[in-house]
């Protein structure tokens, strides 16, 4: 088995369950995201229709107001030459024009209609538009010259205007004559309603997308509008259910829906602006970034990933750890204990480690009383043995031989162990003191330890019944010979 294979699996299993979670929390972190984006769209289209009530009544109350001035009145009133009049509604509209720059609220019109209905003078330029027929051109002015103050969004000029007109009085109260102030939506403002409803917004008119929050650079007072979501944003408009909504009498807004705008899904509504006294083709679509939203998602679920692949690394190191202290200390003793079976029952186990010190220190004492021998001093473990007049059982020669049969094997067979081991061992024991070589420290249980060990070896490799060894010397070498027993 492979030693990290239980580091491996925990690692591939903590790899699993992180990945699995990651999908989990991240699909549910994407759809909880998508769902506060609809809410926020919806919530955002409704503030909308408020702040849009709000500010057609703010350019009710700029007309109402400023139509109440004293010089307006005279201007209209007057029964000077036509010059003086023109003259003093244009001083009028602006100054006009310049209290509502100081007070944050400039104009982009500021005009003065008689009671015929035709424009008397208009700020900036003495000249422009006098004598125009508003009344006829537009309703807003037809209704304010009938005594109704009326806000409205007009195509002037080219340009996309909201407008509040309100009637002028007479002395007697009588209506005289309007005054008209205009505003034209600009992105900035609409940025500042982003601002303020957490949504991107765009304004149409007649199908078409005028101007909107979106910004290409810089930011604040220094951003620029992204022109080109326009040709984008005015598509969306002719999609169905946006465009059965809009088309209804009275219009409404359309239900939630999702659009892809430059490769980005976006959750939007598209509404009326409402307080308009004839605009029938004026809206705003509220719209927010899903796609933004899931990749906020997801990057929110990063931390978890990384946490999981962190649990993996301390994971693989602490099987490295674990390995280290006590897999390669336990393999140093399962070699011992494979010298042991192979014959070299002289072997010593040396401490391994911390943990596993008393185990070396027990197997040694193990294997002296197996053999009987001297117990291993614990603090003498260490050492290697130098004293090379001993004896030791790695001195006695094996001949395996080939297995083949030999002359002797029946009787061989026949001596019980008893007998056999003892005969054996001392007839060992005197070709060692004829040759000159050490005996001290050779045992029975050693020297009988030496012989089973190689006999269970020899005995599997030949599959045979038993194996016993005949000693011979030859020369100053005493050898034992395995024969083969069937």
């Amino acid at each position: 088995m492979h030693r990290m294979k239980i580091g491996l699996v925990a690692a591939g299993l903590l790899l699993t369950l992180t990945a699995l979670f990651y999908v989990s929390m991240t699909k549910n972190l994407v759809a909880s995201a998508t769902r506060d984006v609809e809410d926020q769209v919806a919530r955002a289209q409704r503030l909308h229709q408020q702040i849009s009530r709000l500010h057609a009544m703010d350019r009710l109350t700029a007309a109402l107001t400023k139509g109440r001035r004293p010089d307006v009145i005279r201007a209209v009133t007057s029964t000077e030459t036509e010059e003086k009049r023109r003259q003093a509604a244009f001083d009028e509209c602006n100054r006009i024009s310049e209290e509502l720059v100081k007070e944050q609220k400039p104009a982009a019109i500021v005009a003065i209609v008689g009671h015929d209905g035709k424009v008397l003078a208009r700020d900036l330029n003495a000249q422009a538009e006098f004598g125009e027929p508003y009344a006829e051109r537009y309703s807003a002015v037809a209704a304010a010259l009938k005594g109704q103050a009326v806000a409205d969004i007009w195509n002037f000029q080219g340009r996309v205007t909201e407008v509040g007109v309100a009637p002028v009085l007479r002395p007697d109260g009588s209506v005289g004559g309007a005054l008209l102030v205009g505003y034209v939506p600009s992105a900035k403002r609409a940025q500042q309603l982003r601002d303020i409803l957490g949504t991107e917004i765009a304004f149409f008119r007649d199908g078409k997308v005028y101007t909107s929050s979106f910004v290409s650079e810089g930011t604040g007072d220094n951003a620029k509008e992204d022109t080109s979501k326009a040709p984008a944003l005015t598509a969306v408009l002719s999609t169905d259910p946006i465009k059965t909504a809009l088309g209804n009498v009275p219009r409404t807004a359309s239900p939630l829906t999702h659009h892809q705008i430059d490769g980005a899904d976006y959750a939007l509504i598209a509404a009326p602006i409402p307080g308009n006294h004839s605009d029938n083709t004026s809206g705003v679509l509220l719209l927010s970034s899903v796609t933004a939203a899931a990749s906020q998602a997801k990057a929110d679920a990063a931390p978890l990933l990384m946490l999981g692949v962190l649990g993996i690394i301390v994971a693989l190191v602490a099987s490295v750890m674990t390995a280290k202290r006590f897999i390669k200390p336990l393999d140093q003793i399962e070699l011992g204990v494979g010298e042991v079976i192979n014959g070299n029952i002289d072997y010593q186990f040396k401490p391994v480690g911390p943990d596993f010190e008393g185990l070396s220190n027990s197997l040694n004492v193990m294997l002296a009383r197996l053999l009987g021998r001297d117990e291993p001093n614990e603090d003498a473990v260490e050492e290697e043995e130098t004293e090379v007049e001993k004896w030791k059982a790695e001195s006695m020669v094996i001949d395996e031989g080939d297995g083949a049969p030999s002359p002797g094997a029946q009787a061989l067979g026949q001596e019980n162990e008893a007998s056999y081991y003892p005969r054996l061992y001392n007839e060992y024991l005197a070709a060692l003191r004829a040759t000159g070589k050490p005996t001290e420290g050779v045992s029975v249980q050693q020297f009988m330890a030496k012989l089973r060990l190689a006999e269970a070896g020899l005995k599997q490799k030949w599959t045979c019944k038993m194996v016993r060894f005949q000693m011979l010397t030859q020369g100053d070498q005493i050898v034992f010979r395995a024969v083969r027993i069937d």
